[in-house]
């Protein structure tokens, strides 16, 4: 047989709540209010932080990556830029040259004409200078043979002897 303490247990419903239940339930919402207002808000303080800061880091991110494709573009636009130039610059330089090229070509063949032509005209001169030294030589000399066809005229043969004593010194 069961005793009387536990016939009265046994008879009371366990759902209905005694005391004990109240004071738990007292100490569980103070334990939850002082986490609630002592722990709870610098966690959600740190969690907004970091949000704020991954944030922050994802446009910074997008923001350099923009930052990077402009600047990648004016790279290119500038290489391409250089580049144009640079052949601008090789082109001008190989018109100049030729150019050069010409114009010393035309400077040549003026100095080589004018040495033809200084060349030519020394060349006339000597020859000139030579005819008039052969007219010279050879006039005695002709006279002092037409004199020997014609007849012998001593008078001719001296002076034909001494023009060509001067003529071979």
């Amino acid at each position: 047989m069961m005793s009387p303490r536990t016939d009265v247990e046994a008879a009371g419903n366990f759902l209905v709540p005694n005391g004990t239940f109240f004071a738990e339930l007292l100490i569980f919402l103070i334990v939850l209010g002082v986490i609630w207002f002592f722990v709870v808000p610098p966690i959600r303080k740190v969690l907004a932080e970091r949000e704020a800061r991954v944030e922050v880091t994802t446009a910074t991110a997008k923001e350099a990556s923009e930052t990077f494709a402009e600047a990648e573009a004016r790279y290119e636009s500038a290489l391409e830029k250089a580049r144009a130039e640079a052949a601008d610059i090789r082109n001008q330089a190989r018109a100049q040259g030729r150019a050069i090229l010409e114009e010393m070509r035309g400077e040549a063949q003026k100095e080589a004409d004018q040495i033809v032509a200084e060349s030519t005209a020394h060349l006339r001169a000597e020859a000139d200078q030579v005819a008039a030294e052969l007219r010279e030589a050879v006039e005695p000399l002709a006279q002092d043979l037409a004199g020997r066809v014609l007849g012998g005229n001593d008078r001719a043969r001296t002076s034909a002897g001494q023009q060509r004593g001067r003529g071979s010194a």
